[in-house]
């Protein structure tokens, strides 16, 4: 009975110093951890920025109590490459991996620049430790599994093609991270979707780091394929005005596990610190033909989109510059100080869905106050030259899948073109094609 007494008192006193958490705290990462640009920590948030590692240092700026009872904080970091920016991350109560530390003890002895990603001087990628899995982030891999595990350069590069076993890289990124001069992409690189959906057991666990090119790539776990490459434009230019870090416009180019279902746009404009203020739009291109890819041409990126038109990027701002894209400036609504939707505009010969939202992505359930779930109440737009926009509720496209892991898909009848097709001439009266 004195022992149960004991531990109870422990378990009170544990919780009570997590609740001592508190608005300009200064906390270090014991470990590696997800870093994400709002407090949602479900695998259908689809917002993890980048992974803050061991060492990481940075002042609260506001916590968020979860459903489950462990928490969500808000922090400035304040050492390492991300040093200036802000993210949320995930405060487990059973396995906490951060810690309070003493500010003037840090003002003594400079820290060690902590380091998540390296890459080498001929681009090849080294990710040193994946991300660590939070709880109520159901699609990642448990990394207990991976503890310690270094990727090796070539295995961490190379991607072969599941039929040939040859090289087949989508993205020039790819090309330029295993020392291929990415000057020499052709298109003969580009390939077709590996499949039409996702396997049935699908996990959406990533590493990210930056390619040579001047891009961000995330491949997947396990399998080591390229999966997602991401533009981000953070000013100061004609798009961005700001130089400050956390307000910029990045542009997510995504296809998980190289499905001919998943290949999307996910644009996101942030207007200040406030997460709950970026607005974040989908955008999906039809006809699905290839995988996106990126190459590097002198000073410009060149970005082959799955209907294999092509967009033209300044290769150092991120700005369009060319091709079936014209954007305009990041703007906030003066009523509310959130962003407005991207101003990013489609002029190719294709169809285009799109969807935005402020504050979440705008398809799959969401969580609602209560803990519990509802499917997005956003709307979708479908488009063609020459037709009269069609607007149809997003969850007559997307839905949360419970039996994989709560990932959000796009519901089995549309994943081939052939079925969108039929979907589209019934709902708004033109063709895919």
């Amino acid at each position: 009975m004195k022992k149960q007494i004991k531990n109870t008192s422990l378990i009170f006193l544990f919780i009570a110093s997590v609740l001592a958490f508190k608005v300009g705290d200064q906390v270090e990462l014991e470990a590696y951890l997800n870093a994400r640009s709002s407090a949602k920590f479900l695998s259908t948030s689809n917002n993890v920025k980048t992974q803050l590692s061991k060492g990481t240092k940075g002042e609260i700026l506001e916590t968020k109590k979860m459903p489950s009872g462990n928490y969500g904080i808000k922090m400035k970091v304040e050492n390492g490459p991300r040093r200036g920016e802000s993210y949320w991350v995930y405060y487990d109560l059973k396995a906490p991996k951060m810690k309070l530390f003493d500010a003037k003890k840090r003002e003594q002895k400079p820290e060690a620049v902590p380091e998540q990603i390296n890459q080498s001087k001929t681009g090849e990628l080294t990710v040193k430790q994946e991300a660590i899995r939070e709880p109520e982030e159901t699609a990642l891999i448990d990394a207990a599994n991976n503890a310690g595990q270094v990727l090796q350069n070539k295995d961490a590069a190379q991607i072969k093609s599941p039929t040939t076993g040859a090289d087949c890289a989508p993205l020039a990124t790819t090309r330029g991270l295993s020392g291929v001069s990415e000057d020499k992409y052709t298109e003969s690189d580009l390939v077709e979707p590996y499949r039409e959906t996702p396997g049935a057991n699908y996990k959406h666990s990533q590493v990210c780091g930056s390619a040579a090119g001047g891009w961000n790539v995330c491949k997947s776990r396990p399998g080591l394929q390229v999966e997602r490459f991401e533009l981000t434009n953070s000013g100061p230019n004609n798009i961005v005005k700001s130089d400050v870090s956390h307000i910029n416009r990045q542009m997510s180019f995504e296809f998980d596990e190289r499905a001919r279902s998943e290949m999307k746009l996910v644009v996101s404009d942030a207007v200040d610190e406030y997460t709950s203020h970026i607005t974040y739009s989908i955008m999906l291109f039809f006809p699905r033909s290839v995988l996106p890819a990126v190459k590097k041409i002198g000073d410009e990126l060149e970005v082959t989109l799955p209907n294999k038109e092509i967009v033209r990027y300044n290769a150092k701002t991120k700005e369009v510059i060319g091709g079936v894209f014209t954007e305009g400036p990041i703007a906030a609504n003066p009523d509310n100080k959130k962003a407005k939707p991207a101003n990013l505009k489609y002029t190719g010969d294709g169809v285009m869905i799109r969807a935005d939202k402020s504050g979440d992505l705008p398809y799959g359930d969401i969580e609602l106050n209560n803990g519990s779930n509802a499917p997005s109440v956003s709307t979708a737009t479908i488009s063609k030259k020459g037709q009269r926009d069609c607007k149809i509720p997003s969850k007559d496209i997307w839905y949360t899948d419970y039996n994989r892991e709560a990932n959000v898909f796009i519901k089995p009848e549309l994943s081939s073109d052939k079925g969108l097709d039929e979907f589209i001439k019934k709902k708004c009266g033109f063709s895919l094609y």
